[in-house]
């Protein structure tokens, strides 16, 4: 894919994946955002609409809680300031989880401080990282990242 991770593919185009039909390579078929796995999520909240594609990433210890983590990649730096990013994003924080929110190499932690006041924002993006790197094996055997890749 010579794609780095955490980086919006080059094949997405305005209505989605342009080689959807023919033939995607194997990481991208295995692969099921958070709007494919929910389908109580309206179609503005579909990732090629509402400017974010979430995954979840299980959870992560931190401070002896256990977070559920979805990681979101942005299209822009401030996609997560819409209407339905932000009301998918409430929706999160209102279920306990932390979200990493990535553009580029730009990265915020959003999370509920008032359920969570014990941890701290570097704290989860420590124990995320950690998770991160024991899934890099998995991720290179895809094809997803190349064999420099360090999370």
């Amino acid at each position: 894919m010579d794609k780095p991770a955490g980086v919006w593919c080059r094949l997405l185009g305005p209505g989605g994946c342009t080689v959807h039909d023919l033939g995607q390579p194997e990481v991208c078929s295995r692969y099921a955002c958070y709007w494919l796995e929910h389908e109580s999520l309206s179609e503005e909240c579909r990732p090629d609409r509402v400017g974010m594609v979430v995954t979840e990433s299980g959870t992560i210890p931190v401070g002896g809680y256990r977070l559920p983590v979805l990681v979101i990649n942005l299209a822009n730096p401030d996609s997560d300031r819409g209407p339905a990013a932000k009301a998918m994003l409430d929706d999160f924080l209102a279920a306990g989880m932390a979200a990493l929110l990535l553009h580029g190499p730009d990265m915020r932690v959003v999370y509920d401080r008032a359920r969570y006041p014990s941890i701290g924002p570097d704290d989860i993006e420590a124990a995320f990282r950690y998770e991160r790197s024991k899934d890099a094996e998995e991720l290179r055997r895809l094809g997803a990242v190349d064999e420099g890749f360090r999370p």
